[in-house]
């Protein structure tokens, strides 16, 4: 463990997806992927990971069936298996990002090892998770280098200044 890492926890709809963003859109220089929300009709169907790289695929989704399940949402575990390996190399300058760490993803023990990678790379890593812990996320927060920011609706905005100042001290001084 070379950096110190950021982890963005709070219950889905806080808005650590956004913040994510918002901070990582300051920077040119970043790897990895974010899991976004799809929509029909305005009742959400499914997700897609859209990787630093432009790339999109569908990873869960109520109109597919597989057989990895969490909640209503069918998850193709071989589409994020096929992505990892695109974002797993990376500079030593980049930014490395995770969004997120949750019960879809981690259906994948590829994933898990793909988390652990980024997360012991002398980069700095931000990543995403659900507030409930399970075994392999608990071992996250347990980590020495991690900074763990508590997102909710009521506070992303005031955590918003904490991060970016955060994020600029670890990126600009590593």
């Amino acid at each position: 463990m070379n950096s110190m890492n950021i982890l963005l926890i709070g219950l889905p709809k806080a808005g650590k997806t956004t913040l994510l963003k918002t901070i990582l859109n300051k920077y040119s220089k970043k790897t990895g992927f974010f899991t976004n929300e799809i929509r029909e009709n305005n009742i959400r169907t499914g997700f897609e990971i859209e990787t630093s790289k432009w790339n999109k695929w569908l990873f869960a989704s109520t109109t597919f069936d597989t057989p990895h399940k969490v909640g209503k949402y069918s998850v193709n575990i071989d589409t994020l298996e096929r992505i990892l390996p695109t974002i797993s190399t990376f500079p030593s300058e980049d930014i490395l990002f995770i969004d997120e760490i949750g019960p879809m993803e981690l259906l994948s023990h590829t994933f898990e090892n793909f988390c652990m990678n980024y997360l012991d790379a002398p980069n700095l890593c931000i990543a995403t998770s659900q507030l409930s812990v399970n075994n392999f996320t608990e071992v996250i927060h347990q980590r020495s280098d991690i900074i763990i920011f508590e997102i909710t609706p009521e506070n992303r905005d005031s955590k918003m200044i904490e991060l970016i100042y955060t994020v600029d001290s670890l990126y600009l001084n590593k």
